[in-house]
């Protein structure tokens, strides 16, 4: 008689390491933490890509825009519209989680977090974007910096066209790598986490999880108040009726809800802003894809929400300006996200960095993260039907009968304009 092969997800795999490891960490507390340099090996290997990640995944999504025509359209408009619906997203995540206060309470070992500093002046801060030296910049992993360096590269693509069309598909290609080498790193991830939670359960018992609970609630109180509120803006503006409105996006929402994957998403997402909500095709194939790499609302919202977790978790104050700082590099972390299932934990652990803040909650925020990143995807998602629902109707290109359901497309082509 044969065997019975059994085949599993890498979420399942994800959940089976950090069950395990919170069981082993829990009944060989000593063992656990003497796991943690395996947990911090894979947390390495997940910054070690985070860089490369960014630099050519931005520069070929902008690359990949189109032509100079179609930039000049609507291009600003769009970075414009995505950039204040992040940022916006990333403000109420920052206020729900200081009103919810998850992580407060608990005695987190605080032995290794770095000060956060004083955060610069806008003006030196924008200083602090431009790089002196690119490749010191990559060396020394200056992320706002290589952000920067990386949407100058993808514009200038644009504009250069057939010229630069080498170095454009080089961009390209050398994203896809990235990211291939970056699912074979996540493919080890159920042994990192094991580590991880092994040594947390290890360190510091069961309590931590009711501190886990306090993070989800305080997450998707964030997610849905952003929804009410952009739903709220984008029906007030283009008189959509908002039971069409959530009836059609509901099928959307079920492959966010199954995938986690805004790319995955993307041609259901597609076909209902062009055939239900009747947005011309020129748009929807611009905006979308765009937005499925640089607008990602509900990320925004997880980032803050951790930072605040992660602070209260290891009694950490924050001050005003650090709490302004958390918004724009967290705004600026979401539109570098990779948009592949579970790219929330590498960013997460990049936003822990840069405020100071220790690694080890993301092993206990990995096992439970499919749970917040279907919230997150939902959003990220949404907000990019939305966002070319405001662009359309800015153009002149909506029209809605007098119960606010879409009519026929009013252009499928750009003009010259």
């Amino acid at each position: 008689m044969k065997g019975i092969k059994l085949s599993f997800g890498l979420s399942t795999k994800i959940f089976v390491g950090f069950v395990s490891g919170m069981l082993f960490g829990l009944v060989a507390p000593e063992w656990g933490v003497a796991l943690k340099p395996l947990g911090d090996a894979f947390i390495r290997a997940i910054q070690m890509l985070i860089i490369p990640i960014v630099f050519f995944s931005v520069s070929a999504g902008i690359a990949n825009m189109g032509d100079v025509a179609q930039l000049k359209r609507v291009g600003g408009k769009t970075l414009v519209i995505y950039t204040v619906m992040t940022m916006l997203a990333g403000l109420v995540g920052l206020v729900v989680a200081n009103l919810l206060q998850p992580g407060v309470g608990f005695a987190g070992n605080g032995n290794s977090v770095t000060p956060v500093g004083d955060v610069p002046t806008i003006g030196q801060f924008l200083l602090g974007m431009i790089p002196s030296n690119i490749f010191d910049a990559m060396a020394k992993g200056s992320v706002i910096q290589i952000i920067l360096v990386a949407v100058l590269v993808g514009v200038a693509l644009v504009f250069l066209g057939d010229k630069a069309s080498g170095i454009k598909t080089l961009c390209t290609q050398a994203s896809t790598l990235i990211l291939k080498i970056l699912d074979m790193v996540m493919a080890l991830s159920p042994y990192g986490i094991f580590a991880l939670m092994a040594y947390s359960m290890g360190n510091y018992g069961l309590d931590i999880f009711s501190q886990v609970g306090q993070f989800i609630l305080a997450d998707y109180v964030g997610l849905l108040v952003v929804l009410i509120l952009a739903s709220m803006v984008v029906v007030a503006y283009t008189k959509i009726n908002p039971l069409y409105l959530f009836k059609k996006i509901a099928k959307v929402w079920m492959v966010t809800l199954s995938t986690t994957s805004s790319a995955a998403t993307l041609p259901m997402s597609m076909h209902v802003t062009k055939e239900d909500f009747k947005v011309p095709e020129w748009i929807t194939s611009f905006m979308l894809p765009l937005g499925a790499t640089i607008n990602l609302m509900g990320a925004a919202v997880y980032l803050s929400v951790l930072v605040v977790f992660a602070a209260g978790f290891y009694n950490v104050e924050l001050s005003i300006a650090q709490m302004v700082n958390v918004v724009l590099v967290g705004t600026l972390l979401s539109m570098a996200a990779p948009g592949i299932p579970g790219g929330g934990i590498v960013m997460g652990t990049l936003m822990l960095q840069l405020m100071g803040l220790p690694f080890e909650l993301v092993g206990v925020i990995a096992g439970i993260y499919r749970i917040i990143d279907m919230g997150h995807t939902t959003l990220n998602v949404t907000g990019d039907v939305f966002g070319a629902l405001l662009v359309a109707k800015s153009e002149g290109l909506l029209q809605y009968s007098e119960d606010g359901t879409p009519l026929a497309t009013v252009s499928t082509e750009t003009n010259a304009a």
